[in-house]
């Protein structure tokens, strides 16, 4: 089969994997840095949303959830951390509101609602989970917006593309699972 499958024959149709198109350069501007400098916070608070998922009482399909999004996020890290060091541009823009002002504000999530999670009892845990992850990846798609409109760089407005996408999907499969 494996030497079948080399030379072009296969028992199943599988597509071939996509093909990135997007052509990486350096070129970047404010609005895409402003975009990383925000989104690399606000994907590691994900992050801590999500692990606290890992040993709760919640229906498996919430766990598997929970545990792509902590893969997802931690490439998209890994790729924007990257792309500011290149650009030799801090990982954060700081704690200033007003550095957010022209990007649509703050979009974080803050410690005290993830404390907060953190310390709901179990009953009342799956739910309040779902909730603050809606709001939380609402911001995402927020943030994924204003890259779009306003970004250069080509690998990260394509960022943004699968941010918009993917938690704009992730959004409606949880408000199904609160029905």
């Amino acid at each position: 089969m494996l030497v079948l499958a080399g030379c072009g024959f296969t028992t199943a149709a599988v597509p071939p994997p996509p093909v990135s198109t997007v052509v990486e350069t350096d070129e970047f501007n404010e609005t895409d840095v402003m975009f990383l400098q925000m989104a690399v916070p606000h994907h590691r608070a994900g992050l801590e949303i999500v692990r606290l998922a890992k040993d709760r009482p919640v229906r498996a399909d919430v766990k598997t959830l929970a545990s792509a999004i902590e893969v997802t996020q931690l490439s998209e890290v890994d790729s924007m951390t990257k792309w500011l060091a290149e650009w030799e541009q801090p990982e954060s823009a700081g704690d200033n509101p007003q550095l957010h002002a022209g990007h649509g504000g703050d979009h974080s999530t803050s410690p005290e609602a993830i404390a907060e999670l953190a310390a709901t009892g179990p009953g009342e845990f799956e739910k309040a989970f779902l909730n603050l992850l809606i709001a939380h990846q609402h911001n995402a798609v927020a943030m994924a917006k204003l890259e779009r409109e306003g970004g250069v760089n080509p690998q990260t407005k394509d960022l943004a593309e699968r941010i918009f996408n993917s938690r704009t999907a992730q959004i409606a499969q949880m408000l199904g699972y609160l029905d």
